[in-house]
C-alpha cells in the first residue's frame, strides 16, 4: 500500500469521528444559482466546505465533470460544469457557438464565465479542456483558486468516450495526441496538484482528490 493510499485509508476512519465531534478549521457559505448544483442529500446536512474555488483541468475524457460531481455528493458542497453553465448563460450549445462565431469568440465568453464563477462562493468547477489556452485564464486559475489537474493519456481518454460523434477530435487519435501535447505544459504549470487517473474509476479518483484537498486545507469540516 502506497503512502497516499495508507493515509487515505486512515483519514476515512478518522473522518467519521471528527464529524461527530463537530471539529472544523474553517467556515464559509455555499450558494445556488443557475447552472450550479448543491449535491448533498436532503436528509443530511453538508459535512464539508471549501475555503476557495477548486478548478478541475485536463484533457477531454479525463473525468473532470464526473469527478467534480462525485466529490460534491461525497462532501456536500456545490459543483458546476463550466460548459453547461456557459450554454445556459448563452442559450446555445458550445458546438453552435464554435460553428457560428468561431473559437476566439467562444474563448472570450469562456473567460467571462470563469470570472463570474470565481466571484461566487467557493465551488468545485470542472473546466473545459481548452480553458488553459488563454493567458488571462491561466492567471485567473492560478491566482483565484486551487487547481487540480486530472491527467489521462489520449488512448485511455478515447476508451472512456463511448459516443465519439460528440467529441470529433477523437476520431483522429493523432490529432488528439498532438492537441494534448500542446496543452500539457499549460496544465502542468497551472496545477496545484496533479492526479493520474490512469486505470482508476471515478469514485477512487474522487477519494484521492478529497484526501489531497483536505491535506492542503482547501476542504474543511463544516463548523456546526
Amino acid at each position: 500500500m502506497s503512502e497516499v493510499d495508507q493515509n487515505m485509508s486512515e483519514e476515512n476512519v478518522l473522518e467519521g469521528a471528527a464529524s461527530e465531534e463537530g471539529r472544523s478549521t474553517c467556515s464559509c457559505a455555499q450558494n445556488e444559482a443557475v447552472g450550479l448544483s448543491t449535491s448533498f442529500s436532503k436528509r443530511e446536512e453538508p459535512v464539508y466546505e471549501l475555503t476557495r474555488p477548486v478548478f478541475f483541468i485536463g484533457f477531454m475524457g479525463a473525468g473532470k465533470t464526473s469527478v467534480a460531481r462525485k466529490l460534491a455528493r461525497m462532501c456536500g458542497v456545490g459543483s458546476v460544469d463550466m460548459d453547461t453553465y456557459l450554454e445556459r448563460r448563452e442559450g446555445k450549445k458550445v458546438k453552435d457557438i464554435f460553428e457560428e462565431s468561431g473559437e476566439d469568440a467562444f474563448r472570450a465568453i469562456e473567460t467571462e464565465v470563469l470570472c463570474e464563477l470565481m466571484g461566487k462562493d467557493p465551488l468545485l468547477i470542472s473546466c473545459g479542456g481548452g480553458v488553459v489556452t488563454r493567458p488571462e485564464n491561466r492567471e485567473m486559475l492560478e491566482q483565484g483558486g486551487f487547481v487540480v489537474f486530472l491527467y489521462v493519456d489520449v488512448e485511455e481518454a478515447a476508451s472512456r468516450i463511448s459516443d465519439k460523434s460528440s467529441r470529433p477530435l477523437f476520431q483522429d487519435l493523432e490529432a488528439a495526441r498532438q492537441r494534448n501535447e500542446e496543452r500539457l505544459p499549460y496544465y502542468q504549470a497551472a496545477a496545484n496538484i496533479t492526479v493520474d487517473t490512469s486505470g482508476k474509476g471515478v469514485s477512487a479518483i474522487a477519494r484521492e482528490v478529497r484526501y489531497l484537498l483536505k491535506r492542503e486545507g482547501v476542504l474543511c469540516l463544516r463548523q456546526k
